[in-house]
């Protein structure tokens, strides 16, 4: 079973207190169903739980209450259901996916856009998905609201490389082909919403990492190496749904095609990849501090970019345990669906497949 591999991976996140937690899920199920984006039954909502979104929104920001906290866990709720939604029939119908990215795309004008001319009216938003693209709305105009302009423009640029890049790998899913391994790391490297992340942890903390550090060959190669080792980790627990489902664009069957090696090869050698992109990655980290002197970091910009490697040190830890306690992965997504539980979405059916809202199956 993949999703009983282990990654030792050599990072630590502390542990966020249970009322964050039971903040989170109260505020997620609330979020979402209020949005119409979460079916309100007790099916629908025991496996929406049963994902522990909470655990990453309270593990991204452990010291976070309130508003902040109830912003990062909408930022992790919404990536979730877009992902769900995509992963849907709206993922197999290319002209419609178009549409739902460029309504939801126009939430975030003039940002991010090129082009984009802020008087001009939104494009219509498709039937079906109304609840997203007023759930997307409400969540650009809280996130961005106390942030500069530097930021969101930024923020604005990465929300379309996270929505966009479902168009890709709708396309790539079509195709049928195995891709090859540059290609894959390519759109991975997309696909993966750590970049959207890092920039919620800035609004949640009301920080922000100056541009000229983000943009630094070592603090960008710290992010790949990030979203290249939890992309890793997460191809080989998802495998089994991604066969399923007919996608093609998964490490496991990148190599598995590449070299003609079994299954049980193949999950050693990702295991021994993510073991030298981890040395890799506490190797740049060391190196943190002289970056700072080189590019003349005041006080402030220095503290902002230690907290910028503690956001992407926590998402590696927090993300992984995740990913094995969560039942998005689990042994009945092998269908290629995951449950309907989306309000607006034609997935398979929930069934006898979703635990109750104790987490139980039922």
């Amino acid at each position: 079973m993949p999703t009983d591999v282990d990654f030792p991976l050599p990072f630590t996140a502390p542990r966020p207190t249970p009322d964050a937690v039971e903040q989170a899920q109260r505020r997620g199920v609330d979020w979402a169903v209020g949005h119409g984006l979460l079916q309100p039954t007790d099916a629908a909502i025991g496996y929406f739980m049963a994902m522990r979104l909470a655990d990453v929104a309270t593990g991204f920001c452990p010291k976070a209450g309130g508003p902040d906290l109830d912003v990062m866990t909408d930022v992790i709720t919404w990536t979730a259901v877009c992902d769900d939604f995509f992963d849907g029939p709206a993922g197999d119908d290319p002209v419609f996916a178009a549409d739902v990215v460029r309504a939801l795309l126009s939430t975030t004008a003039p940002y991010g856009e090129a082009g984009a001319h802020p008087a001009a009216a939104p494009p219509p938003v498709p039937a079906g998905a109304e609840g997203l693209a007023g759930a997307t709305a409400d969540l650009w105009h809280r996130l961005q609201e106390p942030m500069t302009e530097r930021w969101r423009e930024r923020a604005a640029r990465n929300w379309a490389r996270f929505l966009r890049s479902f168009l890709a790998e709708a396309a790539a899913r079509r195709s049928g082909t195995v891709p090859d391994l540059r290609d894959y790391l390519a759109l991975r490297r997309e696909t993966m919403a750590m970049y959207v992340y890092l920039d919620a942890t800035e609004r949640t903390g009301r920080y922000e990492v100056p541009e000229r550090v983000l943009a630094d060959p070592t603090v960008r190669r710290l992010a790949e190496l990030e979203i290249d080792i939890l992309a890793h980790c997460n191809d080989v627990h998802s495998v089994e749904h991604e066969e399923a489902r007919g996608d093609t664009h998964n490490l496991v069957l990148v190599l598995e095609a590449a070299g003609g090696h079994g299954r049980a090869r193949v999950i050693e050698e990702i295991r021994g990849r993510v073991g030298g992109l981890a040395q890799e990655f506490q190797r740049l980290a060391a190196g943190i501090p002289a970056l700072c002197d080189r590019l003349s970091c005041d006080r402030y910009e220095r503290l902002s970019t230690e907290r910028h490697l503690r956001a992407m040190t926590r998402q590696l830890r927090v993300t992984y345990d995740w990913s094995l306690a969560t039942r998005r992965y689990a042994d009945q997504a092998r269908s290629g669906r995951r449950p309907q539980y989306l309000a607006h979405s034609a997935a398979a059916p929930l069934g006898d497949l979703l635990p109750d809202r104790t987490g139980e199956t039922r």
